[in-house]
């Protein structure tokens, strides 16, 4: 099988860490075919020379895919299907790009160049453990695409995924209507782990030995490998943008329709391989994040409650749950935990939450139509690429 590593990012303009992964590969023996990069602004196409010489390089920019409209076109897919997978308006007007746009971009482009396997990775993370072990922190090696192949080999895995090692993506916090905000933002299970914070710092480790992968319904986008002719099954990756008081926002949860979306297929599973590579998760490692003092980790967690905000509705509407007590359940807790927030950051950007919400599902009828209009062009494009 042909095995690629596919990165999304707004600009490629480092090799860190695509090298780190390719050396990783050559170190253990693997081979891998190509490196395929969505990008939205910028590439340093020295970049991708230097890349060359060593494996195939794709590169797809958002908006400007003229290569791949060219090859749908000739393969008869329809001008709306071309349109509704390439067609990214958000990043004309808001310079943002949907997560699950940007990723199906690569899938397709994946597809359109030979790749059977597709390992997604991300900008912030690494093919190493990080472990403790008698009280001293390390990193220790793996063979990274050998743990993924080593499962995906069974006829019936289709998706093989981990979590990470490295700080949690919510950094340590603790105040008065944190219970009430989180679970306005349907995160309530986070509560207990943050109130705790004082003991771990929010930083996890690899459990190397005592690893136990499972079946799993839950995937992380940045350590995901995909064996690419699922997708002739199941629907790929989903999200969008929505707007609040004239401003728009990236939706979070692209990888949470592709694990409701395997739970459907039968006979295909996916398995957590239980290797939680390394995440830099706030460039700043081993740095406790500060999130009252350090803006960018403050920003970070305001951006990713608007994107949970964002998600929840569609997420409620496939599970098939009553939207408006949803609706109101949540907003009737940001109403206690986004103001107290706000004064614990120190940051009036987080009294909008509860009006977000609103916003979030007065627009859940347009996003459930983006869905069946992605799912539409989906069966065509697969009809014709396979």
């Amino acid at each position: 099988m042909n095995v690629s590593f596919g990165m999304i990012t707004r600009s490629f303009n480092t090799l860190d860490p695509i090298e780190d992964f390719l050396d990783n590969a050559s170190k253990h023996g693997q081979k891998v075919y190509s490196v395929v990069i969505g990008y939205s602004f910028n590439c340093n196409y020295e970049l991708v020379e230097a890349l060359r010489k060593r494996v195939n390089v794709f590169t797809v920019k958002i908006n400007e895919a003229n290569f791949m409209r060219q090859e749908m076109r000739a393969m008869g897919i329809s001008t709306k299907t071309i349109s509704t997978l390439l067609d990214v308006p958000s990043l004309e007007r808001s310079n943002l790009v949907p997560y699950g746009i940007n990723r199906n971009h690569v899938v397709m482009k994946s597809m359109l160049t030979g790749s059977d396997v597709l390992i997604f990775i991300d900008t912030d993370v690494y093919p190493r453990l990080l472990v403790n072990k008698d009280g001293e922190t390390y990193e220790q090696d793996i063979d990274f695409v050998g743990r993924h192949m080593a499962y995906l080999k069974d006829e019936e895995v289709a998706v093989t995924t981990s979590d990470y090692s490295g700080f949690y993506i919510i950094p340590p916090m603790k105040f008065d209507g944190m219970r009430e905000l989180f679970a306005g933002l349907q995160k309530e299970n986070v509560y207990t782990y943050l109130m705790n914070h004082d003991e771990h710092h929010c930083l996890a480790y690899a459990n190397e030995q005592e690893r136990a992968p499972f079946i799993t319904n839950k995937i992380l986008g940045g350590n995901v490998a995909i064996k690419l002719d699922v997708f002739k099954k199941i629907l790929p990756f989903f999200s969008t943008v929505y707007e609040v008081n004239g401003m728009e926002y990236l939706t979070r949860g692209e990888d949470t329709l592709l694990g409701l979306e395997l739970n459907k297929a039968p006979h295909t599973k996916c398995i957590d391989i239980d290797t939680r590579i390394f995440h830099n998760t706030f460039n700043n490692y081993p740095m406790v994040p500060d999130v009252l003092e350090d803006q960018n980790i403050k920003s970070r967690f305001f951006y990713a409650c608007m994107g949970w905000i964002g998600r929840n509705p569609f997420m409620n509407h496939i599970n098939g749950a009553d939207l408006d007590a949803m609706r109101d359940e949540q907003y009737a807790n940001l109403l206690i935990g986004a103001p107290k927030a706000a004064v614990y950051f120190n940051d009036a950007r987080f009294l909008q939450l509860p009006e977000a919400l609103l916003a979030s599902y007065e627009q859940a009828s347009r996003v459930v139509d983006e869905y069946h209009e992605l799912s539409r062009s989906w069966r065509e494009f697969i009809k014709n690429v396979t």
